[in-house]
């Protein structure tokens, strides 16, 4: 019987060293990664409402998808308006505020950096998915339940979701000035905005 325990420490101790291993191996994974983040610091501008440009790099929030620039909502009997001007006018506001960092890894099919963008604790993403200009996209749908219940930005009446809304017209996520247009100079892509 003695022999039995003894086998079952050792099986015991051999897992718990192996679990110890594969959490290190993640652990420096993790790290690893992090270190090969591109890592970007303001100023941004705001290309449409999920999209920022800086420096000739085009950095697409992760976690969110805001509707399209032609894109239109509606808020209860009023006529529509355009919520995804809206959706870029709150990202300029909210990037025009110094401190912003943004960092990522991955690069979507359209050539742009997945990027998180932060200010000390504050989360862009969350920021625009709680003020009702963007809906969560993988991550933030907490910050979605609460604009939505609160009647937050597009929540506030009738909307398509922005995936929903280039479905239906058969069309790819788009850029205002195109695919040039980070890497033109910040004051030449405000006036093609205006």
């Amino acid at each position: 019987m003695g022999g039995n325990v003894t086998g079952s420490l050792r099986r015991l101790r051999d897992l718990g060293l192996g679990l110890a291993i594969l959490a290190l191996a993640l652990l420096i994974i993790a790290k690893l990664e992090n270190e090969q983040a591109r890592r970007f610091s303001g100023p941004f501008f705001a290309i449409d409402g999920d999209t920022l440009g800086f420096a000739g790099e085009r950095l697409r929030l992760e976690g969110i998808d805001a509707p399209e620039l032609a894109q239109s909502c509606q808020r209860g009997n009023e006529a529509p308006y355009p919520c995804g001007e809206a959706a870029r006018d709150a990202l300029r506001s909210f990037v025009s505020q110094k401190g912003w960092e943004c960092s990522g890894t991955r690069r979507d099919r359209y050539g742009r950096l997945l990027v998180v963008c932060r200010r000390g604790l504050t989360d862009l993403g969350e920021m625009l998915v709680a003020s009702g200009v963007a809906v969560a996209d993988g991550r933030y749908l907490a910050a979605e339940a609460g604009a939505r219940q609160a009647g937050e930005g597009i929540w506030s009446g009738h909307f398509e979701r922005p995936s929903d809304w280039r479905r239906h017209r058969q069309i790819q996520e788009t850029e205002p000035i195109g695919r040039f247009g980070a890497f033109l100079p910040h004051w030449l892509t405000q006036w093609f905005e205006d």
